[in-house]
């Protein structure tokens, strides 16, 4: 397989990665937030609205995955001596965590 072959693979798999991903984070959010407010009073899951809590939710679990992924990514480069082998200008991107002289 040609660099760029190597590439377009492994991007697709990070895209299903970071997709897969996300819904995993905002479901997981969404159905513990929906156990802690059944947890609560009748008074204050009334005064606390669905509709309010729910953006704040998704774009908390956004930043979430995207973090995680990054990190996700920049391990397997990094444990999998992969960025010799895709293109320069992605795995850039990543910067490499290992430790320089020791």
């Amino acid at each position: 397989m040609t660099v760029k072959e190597r590439t377009l693979l492994f991007n697709v798999l990070i895209g299903i990665f970071n997709v897969a991903l996300g819904l995993l984070i905002c479901g997981f959010l969404v159905i513990a937030s929906a156990f802690f407010l059944a947890g609560m009073s009748e008074d204050a899951r009334q005064s606390v609205p669905v509709g309010v809590i729910l953006p704040f939710l998704l774009i908390a679990g956004l930043f979430a995955s995207i973090a995680i992924s990054r990190s996700a990514i920049i391990f397997v480069l990094d444990h999998f001596n992969l960025r010799d082998k895709l293109d320069i200008k992605m795995t850039s991107r990543y910067p490499s965590k290992k430790k320089i002289g020791g």
